[in-house]
């Protein structure tokens, strides 16, 4: 029902908000404690990665937006925290797709049996490939230098904006199937094509694979079920590229902090993937349109 999809947007949006205003309020200690992450501060930044990483609103935007308003030294515990809250996002959506984990992780017992989950396996394996690209030289430092540019984020919010808009006002069959079939080998490689552009902090990648995904014919499901279950190797690899980093951390740890993150952006991930899976099937995502183009309007105007 409409209503019961707004009441359930309405709560979600005033339960985060709450969230991020206590963070703020408690911040008001500095964040360089001894470990490099207040408590306080991993609580808000860990609901603000739980919230990002699936609803279409691009999580590396706003956790690098989020880590420079509370000023968290990326050298002092920034690379380890987001390790830790991208493990608890992982966590939410190995989780909310447990069956289909559970069926494609016997698939490789069954190497020789067709199956509809190792025609997925191997069609999550080809989306995956694209981002391999990201290792080439030179990448890296271009999406660095996206990141250090509030008004280039804010481009790219704006493209995920039009991105978001175009692609729910095209004819799409909603789609309630609990299995629907996986995308033929076109579409995967399109659909990872569309993940790949989606490095860039500011462009979601939620939001540009389940677009990709209906603009080559797939359905609201079929969609959002595949952009979801290559997320799984996606979060997987910007954690062991957050890895490479730790050497750079220097100081003691406190677990507390990264503990308290990894549980909030859980619980908040699973939340909003809920949330963003109905408003998908429904074709209910304007309020995300309206939110990215105001936020991408201002990061413009007021950024540097």
């Amino acid at each position: 029902m409409p209503n019961r999809t707004l009441v359930v947007a309405a709560l979600a949006v005033v339960v985060l908000t709450t969230i991020a205003m206590a963070g703020a309020a408690w911040a008001s200690e500095p964040a360089a404690a001894a470990s490099g992450i207040t408590l306080p501060v991993a609580v808000a930044l860990g609901a603000l990665q739980g919230a990002t990483e699936f609803l279409p609103v691009s999580s590396s935007g706003h956790l690098a937006l989020g880590q420079a308003f509370f000023e968290v030294d990326p050298e002092a515990g920034g690379h380890r925290f987001s390790i830790v809250a991208h493990g608890g996002t992982l966590l939410a959506v190995l989780w909310m797709y447990r069956r289909d984990v559970l069926e494609l992780a016997a698939v490789p017992f069954r190497p020789l049996t067709p199956s509809p989950a190792r025609q997925t396996l191997v069609m999550m394996v080809l989306a995956t490939l694209p981002l391999s690209l990201v290792l080439v030289p030179g990448v890296e430092d271009a999406i660095l230098v996206v990141e250090s540019s509030t008004r280039l984020v804010g481009g790219c919010l704006l493209l995920t904006a039009a991105i978001l808009f175009v692609a729910f006002r095209r004819g799409s069959e909603a789609g309630e199937e609990l299995a629907p079939p996986p995308p033929s080998p076109r579409q995967a490689l399109l659909v990872g094509l569309a993940q790949l552009v989606a490095v860039l902090p500011g462009v979601s990648r939620s939001g540009s694979t389940i677009a990709a995904g209906l603009g080559l014919g797939l359905s609201r499901s079929a969609a959002a079920r595949f952009s979801f279950l290559i997320s799984i190797p996606a979060i997987l690899g910007a954690t062991v590229l957050e890895l490479r980093k730790l050497g750079q951390e220097t100081g003691p740890v406190d677990p507390w902090p990264y503990a308290a993150g990894f549980v909030v952006s859980f619980g908040v991930g699973l939340a909003c993937l809920r949330l963003l899976l109905l408003l998908v099937r429904r074709g209910r995502i304007d309020g995300f349109v309206i939110y990215l183009a105001i936020v991408g309007t201002a990061a413009i105007v007021w950024g540097a």
